[in-house]
């Protein structure tokens, strides 16, 4: 038999290659589909979870801004022994009498770290014998337009670049007081209060200092605002609740609106939050209300002198 040469029997080097050179292909056109699908998906399940957590981080800050007024309030009550007006006229006789003019929310300055605020409105009124405390000037504007960062919630859609979204030449505030505690009675052209702290007859616990509120809330069709900064009382700027003035005032807040929508009520509270509205009792503490509680029991803890007992909603 004829030997065969051994160079036969062995691959020539082209088809040595070619053995081992894998066919490479691209996703077809359903997997990318599948995969854009699948992103989608992850994304959607992301946002609210990240929607949520911002809402949580903002629900935290205003809880924390109405517990830095409750301290607030019972340093000036320590100070004065008694309760900040809801409206102060500047007055140098009769009694009560007042550095300067102002809403609730100047004369708490001095205890939220706001001094430099106050004793330039207190300076002012009294170098013009003025209750205008908001045409003070405080560094490059008036203290019409100071923002106090702890007046503002950050979740109120209506308060834009902390000004009120109905009226944005005026700084606004997304916390009303409760009228009913702090402005009882009218003296010297000053709303105060009747009571003091260790003698609210209801306790403490049971009764609202302030709650949540728009800044920009739209009272019927005209641009109507809650701001702090107004020396005076004239209804449809001023931040309060429980006003008995107003036909609306025990009603409990208002939910399921649209922020800026003409039928926010000025005499009742507005949520700031999904489905709760920040509420600060005059212990100190801060309770979230739901829509459940009823308007029998929001009078009874608006109301600081009623001697109702609280629901079981509250």
């Amino acid at each position: 038999m004829p030997s065969v040469s051994s160079t036969c029997l062995l691959p020539s080097r082209s088809t040595m290659k070619m053995s081992f050179v894998r066919t490479r292909r691209g996703f077809t056109l359903i997997e990318l589909l599948v995969v854009i699908a699948i992103i989608a998906v992850l994304i959607a399940l992301l946002v609210p979870a990240v929607q949520k957590v911002r809402e949580a981080a903002a629900r935290t800050e205003c809880t924390n801004n109405l517990k830095q007024i409750g301290l607030g309030v019972h340093g000036y009550a320590d100070t004065y022994k008694s309760l900040p007006p809801l409206r102060a006229d500047y007055k140098t006789t009769g009694t009560p009498r007042f550095q300067a003019g102002g809403w609730w929310h100047f004369g708490l300055l001095p205890y939220i770290e706001q001094n430099a605020i106050y004793t330039a409105g207190a300076t002012y009124c009294a170098a013009n014998n003025t209750n205008r405390s908001d045409q003070a000037t405080i560094g490059t504007i008036t203290i019409q337009r100071a923002i106090v960062k702890l007046y503002g919630c950050p979740s109120d859609n209506t308060l834009v670049g902390g000004m009120a979204s109905t009226n944005n030449t005026w700084a606004g505030t997304s916390y009303g007081p409760n009228a009913s505690l702090f402005g009882s009675i009218l003296a010297n052209n000053s709303r105060v209060s009747t009571f003091k702290l260790a003698n609210i007859p209801d306790g403490t616990s049971n009764t609202i200092a302030a709650t949540e509120v728009w800044a920009g809330c739209m009272n019927g069709t005209t641009g109507n605002a809650n701001l702090w900064t107004v020396p005076w009382e004239e209804r449809k700027w001023n931040p309060q609740v429980g006003n008995t003035a107003d036909g609306t005032w025990n009603q409990p807040p208002q939910f399921g609106l649209t922020p800026g929508q003409n039928a926010c009520d000025q005499a009742r509270s507005q949520p700031n939050h999904t489905g709760v509205v920040n509420t600060l009792l005059m212990d100190g503490s801060v309770r979230g209300i739901t829509s459940g509680i009823s308007a029998t029991t929001w009078q009874n803890v608006i109301n600081p002198a009623d001697g109702n007992p609280i629901g079981d909603d509250f």
